[in-house]
């Protein structure tokens, strides 16, 4: 154990003042013993004492040892030097500012997009062990893995499975809720009994959801609050627990508040309420029991001890064979894919990490940008201190010394540059509204700074300074000792030359590559906005209503639609009005199904082509203004009682009868009756404006009843006034049913377009810094060129130069960078822009005209910032640039 007594030596010396005193006192009493034993040999006390310093050895040589040995001669050394860089740092703040300046947005980007990595991929869920919980996604191979299963599949696989220590099932449906004579529509989540414990949640007040609140479908109406929903509608009443509230036209009891950091598994979705899964019948009125196949759940696990996810997932495909033989027509051929939770299942994950990697490519080419002129201004500041380093090495301190000093200056820059990049950062999170789209509609992502954040900054700003203070420090500390001390230009200083223009040209590149990201998102929005949706948004509005939210069964709803509509369509200056279950372009909005076509049924319903599918009123296509191209429009004699009809877009008709008439052609959704195609309408877009022509099918709402409806109405006047006018309306038949997503149509098309709008505003102002940073960069490097050469400027005018032949020397230089870049640029963009084409609407990763739009203005650019050098160096008076040496 000497090392433990060493340890706390050196722990105890820390005390500086203590330490020196006592080492002090410690030399004083071994000289006072030596001193006494020559006085007992018989020596006076004079040669005594003289005798004992000459066996001692140096004192001070003594004493620097013993501080060495303590550690403390590193930290002086070091303090020194952060001093010392901090008064040469204050003495030039120009240089200063600029640096922290340029650094300080480089990091900061860079620490803006670390924040939203770490929160949807980084940060756990606040449960217990969170690394042991799973996700289970079903799908078949080739066709996608989505997170929803029918709840009796799910009890199979909780019931025969041996590697989970339980699995749970939940279900997001709206809810409406009347509270102090407000009815609003809110987002309920249904969980099963084990929920909570499974996850390892407890409650912030009361108790949470339990198994026994789980056995009898709608016999336990209790409910859980969310703890914004308890803070936020309920004023963080503490007597909220056992008060009952009206939901969905019934009474529930509050039994518990959830944690405030507990909002679920899913980043992008955060229920207010939390029910028993068997009060989800009596909720969603008209979806019928859970007995169905086809109630689709989302399940989610907790992995057993000693079991790996390659073994669960193994076992639990196992079962998903089994289930495959038993019931072939909906399980055959299914896999189950084991994933995090958070992101939806494996639904959103592979658009997720592609946006974040690149997002954080982009964000790293910024601080690559940010560093490369860092280095180019630490080179020229090290030019400008040649003399004083080549006098430091001169006079005895060693080349690692003068590095060291030199690497604390650049660090001390790097560490204010990411105190400002946290700043910036942390304001450009408090402003950020990331909305990600789920199946149940869109919440914010709040993004945090928590501690990941910070240590990625510092860790960051440390790379970053050493890194790129290096390069310019080896070359500093290099020089040529006797030209240097001189002062006098050597092959050394052209080669730092020939460095910096490296630089250069390495910063054009990078601009580039960022400037034509930028430039082709900006075409891409430009074209989202004129792509033909398949309907008109101008002077068209919609209000969304369930009547399910009110208990009302399908009678009574339908009845209430028909009315609301009649009501609509009398109002004066209306054009048209229709219903629809899935207005277009709403994420998760429009239903997929299996389709069977008739004389080509697959075996089994898992093999079935997926299309999309909604129901529509009377009047919808001239609503919309969504052309019909064959065939007829829904009349009123196509009701419950009539045969079944349908009409399809032009991608279901070529897709199924390519050069064929699809009317009269046949095919129903893998289950009951057969429909009949009356009509072929345009093609249109449904779930995003990136996608490809979609297979749709458009039934009649009065043969498919949808409880949740959009009502969409065009009229001539004022869009605002007129869905103030629908709401009014919709009330007047029933005062207390929840209305939302009230807006005109052109409001609703912003949604599709924001994650186009998002990358455009973020990327354009990255190009924008972008863009400055090479300007500064190859305006400095110019600058320092003309600097250098004044001499020989001078020569060449006192030889007969003109000024347009320096004008062209100058500019000349500066061009050759500039195309080298450019040049360099073009190639790696053309290789990298592909990975934006997710967010390109029409546009071609390599559209010319953006390349050579943005190569004409960094090019551009790039001349104005060699034009104020070029023009200061034909103004160089030859006499004094003659005198200067």
């Amino acid at each position: 154990m000497r090392w433990w007594s060493e340890l706390k030596y050196v722990v105890k010396k820390l005390n500086r003042r203590r330490a020196e005193r006592e080492l002090q006192e410690e030399i004083d009493a071994h000289l006072e013993m030596e001193t006494q034993e020559k006085i007992a040999d018989g020596l006076s006390r004079e040669e005594s004492r003289y005798a004992a310093h000459r066996a001692f050895g140096s004192v001070a040589l003594a004493t620097e040892d013993s501080r060495a040995w303590w550690g403390f001669g590193m930290l002086e050394e070091l303090s020194q030097d952060l001093r010392y860089g901090a008064r040469m740092l204050m003495k030039r703040p120009g240089f200063t500012l600029v640096a922290v300046l340029t650094l300080g947005l480089g990091i900061g980007a860079n620490t803006a997009i670390f924040s939203l990595v770490n929160t949807v991929l980084l940060r756990p869920l606040p449960i217990a062990q969170p690394g042991q919980v799973v996700t289970l996604n079903f799908g078949v191979p080739g066709r996608g893995v989505f997170p929803l299963i029918g709840y009796p599949e799910y009890t199979d696989y909780r019931d025969r499975n041996q590697v989970l220590a339980g699995l749970a099932a939940m279900g997001m449906a709206p809810v409406g809720l009347s509270n102090n004579g407000i009815n609003e529509r809110i987002w309920g989540l249904h969980v099963t009994g084990n929920y909570f414990s499974l996850l390892g949640v407890g409650a912030a007040l009361g108790r949470v959801i339990a198994p026994e609140d789980d056995l009898t479908p709608g016999g336990h109406p209790v409910v859980m609050l969310s703890y914004q929903c308890w803070q936020q509608r309920f004023g963080a009443d503490p007597q909220i627990i056992g008060r009952s509230l009206l939901i969905g036209g019934r009474n529930y009891t509050v039994i518990g508040i959830t944690p405030p950091e507990f909002r679920g598994t899913e980043l992008a979705s955060s229920p207010e309420l939390w029910f028993p899964m068997m009060m989800k019948p009596g909720l969603e009125v008209g979806r019928g029991p859970l007995k169905g196949r086809t109630s689709p759940v989302s399940t989610i696990g907790r992995l057993k001890e000693g079991v790996s996810w390659a073994q669960a997932e193994s076992a639990l495909n196992l079962i998903a064979a089994q289930l495959g033989r038993e019931y072939p027509q909906a399980d055959k051929g299914q896999i189950v894919v084991l994933t995090q939770p958070g992101l939806f299942g494996a639904a959103m994950r592979g658009a997720v990490l592609r946006f974040t990697a690149v997002a954080m490519g982009v964000v790293v080419l910024v601080l690559l940008l940010a560093c490369t002129n860092l280095v180019n201004m630490l080179l020229a500041r090290a030019s400008e201190r040649r003399r004083e380093i080549a006098i430091r090495l001169a006079i005895g301190a060693g080349r690692a010394r003068v590095l060291r000093q030199l690497l604390t200056e650049s660090v001390l820059l790097a560490l204010l540059g990411s105190a400002l990049g946290l700043a910036l950062a942390y304001g450009a999170v408090a402003l950020a509204r990331f909305r990600m789209p789920v199946v149940f509609g869109f919440t914010p992502i709040e993004l945090q700074m928590d501690w990941r954040v910070l240590v990625f900054t510092l860790a960051l700003s440390l790379l970053t300074g050493v890194l790129f203070g290096l390069l310019p420090g080896l070359q500093a500390t290099r020089p040529d000792l006797i030209p240097a001390l001189k002062n006098e230009s050597t092959v050394g200083g052209y080669r730092r030359s020939r460095l910096r223009n490296v630089l250069v040209v390495a910063q054009m590149s990078l601009s580039l590559v960022l400037l034509l990201c930028a430039g082709l998102v900006l075409r891409g929005l430009q074209r989202a906005q004129q792509i033909d949706p398949g309907f008109n948004p101008e002077q068209a509005v919609e209000v969304s209503f369930d009547p399910g939210l009110r208990q009302y069964d399908r009678e009574r709803g339908r009845e209430l639609q028909r009315q609301a509509l009649e009501r609509v369509r009398s109002l004066p200056g209306l054009q048209a009005a229709a219903l629809t279950a899935h207005a277009p372009l709403t994420s998760g909005e429009s239903g997929g199904k299996g389709v069977f076509i008739q004389g080509d049924e697959p075996k089994t319903a898992t093999q079935a082509p997926i299309v999309l599918t909604t129901s529509i009123s009377l009047d919808y296509f001239r609503t919309m203004e969504t052309r019909l191209l064959q065939g007829r429009d829904f009349t009123a004699q196509d009701d419950a009682q009539s045969p079944s009809v349908a009409i399809v877009n032009e991608a279901f008709a070529r897709r199924f009868w390519p050069g064929e008439n699809p009317l009269g052609k046949r095919f129903n959704f893998t289950t009951g009756k057969w429909i009949e195609i009356v009509g072929v309408a345009q093609n249109g877009k449904y779930s995003s404006l990136a996608e490809k022509p979609e297979p749709f099918v458009y039934l009649p709402l009065a043969q498919n009843y949808e409880s949740k409806v959009t009502l969409i109405a065009r009229g001539a006047g004022d869009p605002h006034l007129l869905t103030a006018t629908i709401r009014k309306e919709i009330h007047g038949l029933d005062e207390n049913l929840p209305l939302y997503d009230a807006r005109t149509m052109l409001e609703h098309m912003e949604l599709p377009l924001s994650p186009a709008r998002a990358a455009a505003i973020a990327l354009g102002g990255f190009g924008a810094l972008a863009l400055l940073l090479a300007a500064v960069g190859i305006f400095g490097v110019m600058s320092h060129a003309v600097t250098q050469r004044t001499r020989e400027i001078g020569v060449r005018i006192a030889l007969g130069a003109g000024s347009k032949e320096i004008f062209k020397l100058i500019v000349g230089q500066g061009a050759l960078l500039v195309g080298i870049g450019v040049g360099i640029g073009l190639v790696v963009a053309g290789l990298g822009t592909r990975l934006l084409a997710s967010l390109l609407f029409g546009v071609s990763a390599l559209d010319p005209v953006t390349f050579v739009g943005v190569t004409a203005l960094l090019t551009a650019t790039a001349f104005l910032a060699c034009y104020v050098p070029a023009r200061r160096a034909t103004k160089v008076d030859p006499i004094v640039a003659l005198r200067e040496d």
